[in-house]
């Protein structure tokens, strides 16, 4: 919308400077009130007087956008929510200084006698095209002058406030063009067009139409001998233990065309893979199982708006109705296109006598990834130790050098004395940028604390 905000004002006034201004519906509304029937009543008060203006001072409206803010100051009654519009409008016909007061005072009638503020010509489209609601941190953020009058973000909203402001809400256009500016934008969407910034010779960049490029259907997918390919236990990967199925967390394999009798060299290994998972997943709960008769009960954690409290709960898992029996054998679903595969994963908790990765096990890891891929920066590799931190079950030496086998076994892996050495021209490295990952921290705090 800021692309194409932009790109009409500079295209298509004909030399009108646009302005915009801020308008509000008055009283706030307080919270659990009649959110929707203030809002309908707001917007029918700017369509009318944005027909009016047009026909009695000759100024269109081009662009309405909501700003909504809440408030919740203690010991006042102006705790709710106030609905702000941002709108762009610009003269069609020169006005005189007394016709433009006459204007503002009209505006300000006609509105309701709510606030109103011409903020000035509009230089940049992204001065009212930047939010709807604000965040308590950010660049659009609130400010401390708002927080000294009391305003609160989005996500400082409780439960329940959040629930009315969704319902209140729902199905409403909070950014809508309007007129002109309405007429250029339905032109780009039968056009088959787009606004992009596109370089220039100089290095720098201007905003264009461009024509957004037709998706061709891809072709099928064809083996060698030219048949269809077979789609058959394509995994595609794993996801994070959570409780999807049950109120046990588990792991879950996103498997695309599974089948029990694969064809496929493909399938055959997409199932090994899966059944490997399902035993994993087997042992990890049959552990978990024991742990939890050896504790005698679950502990369950809970926050209160005090504090936060611990309850034990000394059921035994055989005589809560949450947990699922482990089967003795993995059962897989029926053939489907595309399903998800419960790996039957509970969350381990943290007792005694799990395993805690030392400080050898971490370097152990991180030179290995490094020699399989000296590419990696150190984000990378550390993201990637941390990845297999929840899946030790013990010293992480052997299972480095049984991966390491492995490698050395693949067709393209050949000895070190059967290898050639060719000597290269130094190719000066290009230089990459990754952002950092935002498990650094996680990293060093697990590292420094291995024993």
């Amino acid at each position: 919308m800021i692309r194409r905000l932009s790109f009409f004002l500079e295209h298509y006034t004909r030399g009108r400077t646009c302005r915009y201004a801020v308008a509000t519906s008055g009283q706030r509304v307080p919270w659990g009130g009649d959110l929707k029937g203030r809002r309908a009543e707001f917007l029918n008060r700017i369509n009318r007087w944005s027909s009016e203006a047009r026909r009695k001072y000759g100024i269109e409206v081009l662009y309405r956008g909501d700003n909504d803010t809440f408030c919740r100051a203690e010991g006042t009654t102006a705790d709710g929510v106030n609905l702000h519009a941002d709108l762009v409008y610009r003269p069609t016909r020169r006005l005189t200084p007394e016709e433009w007061d006459r204007f503002l005072r009209w505006s300000r009638d006609r509105l309701g006698g709510v606030h109103w503020r011409d903020c000035g010509a509009l230089r940049n489209a992204a001065a009212v095209v930047r939010y709807v609601l604000k965040l308590s941190w950010g660049r659009e953020g609130l400010t401390a002058d708002d927080r000294a009058d009391g305003l609160v973000g989005i996500d400082e909203l409780t439960p329940d406030e959040l629930a009315w402001y969704y319902h209140a809400t729902l199905g409403v256009t909070r950014v809508k063009p309007l007129r002109a500016f309405q007429t250029f934008c339905k032109s780009l969407s039968d056009n088959r067009e787009e606004i992009r910034w596109v370089p220039r010779r100089d290095g720098k960049r201007e905003l264009r139409r461009v024509q957004r490029p037709r998706l061709e259907p891809r072709p099928p997918a064809t083996d060698r001998d030219g048949q269809p390919a077979r789609m058959e236990n394509i995994v595609l990967g794993r996801t994070a233990a959570h409780p999807r199925f049950s109120s046990v967390c588990e792991p879950c394999s996103i498997v695309l065309g599974f089948t029990g009798t694969p064809t496929t060299e493909i399938g055959h290994s997409g199932l090994d893979m899966i059944m490997n998972r399902c035993n994993q997943a087997a042992r990890w709960a049959e552990r978990n199982t024991r742990r939890l008769q050896d504790a005698g009960g679950l502990t369950v954690h809970y926050m209160t708006s005090d504090s936060p409290n611990e309850i034990m709960r000394v059921s035994s898992p055989s005589e809560s109705e949450d947990q699922n029996p482990q089967p003795s054998s993995p059962s897989l679903p029926s053939d489907t296109p595309a399903q998800a595969i419960a790996d039957n994963l509970p969350r381990e908790d943290q007792t005694s006598d799990a395993y805690q990765p030392t400080r050898e096990d971490f370097e152990q890891l991180s030179a290995f990834y490094r020699d399989l891929n000296p590419r990696l920066t150190d984000a990378q590799v550390r993201a990637s130790v941390m990845a297999c931190a929840q899946f030790y079950e013990g010293p992480i030496g052997p299972v480095v050098e049984k991966m390491r086998a492995r490698v050395h076994k693949l067709p393209h892996a050949k000895p070190a004395e059967a290898q050639k050495v060719i000597l290269l021209p130094i190719r000066k490295r290009r230089t990459q940028h990754f952002p950092a990952n935002y498990r650094d921290l996680e990293f060093e705090a697990t590292y420094a604390h291995a024993a």
